[in-house]
């Protein structure tokens, strides 16, 4: 069964958010950055193939 990307949440405390607001602008980026990071780092094989391969099937 694939799974479905539109059946996700996710729940952030009223101090989680404090403590992000709380952050420097230099350190919000470099939060978002790690993120970023993580997030290629943990996808699935399959689907960067497949990313890749589809944009070197689309037209130009």
């Amino acid at each position: 069964m694939p799974f479905d990307r539109s059946n996700r949440t996710y729940h952030v405390s009223d101090d989680r958010l404090r403590a992000f607001r709380a952050l420097s602008p230099e350190d919000k980026l470099r939060w978002v950055e790690q993120l970023a990071t993580f997030l290629r780092l943990a996808q699935p094989v399959e689907s960067a193939v497949a990313s890749k391969a589809g944009k070197h099937n689309q037209p130009a």
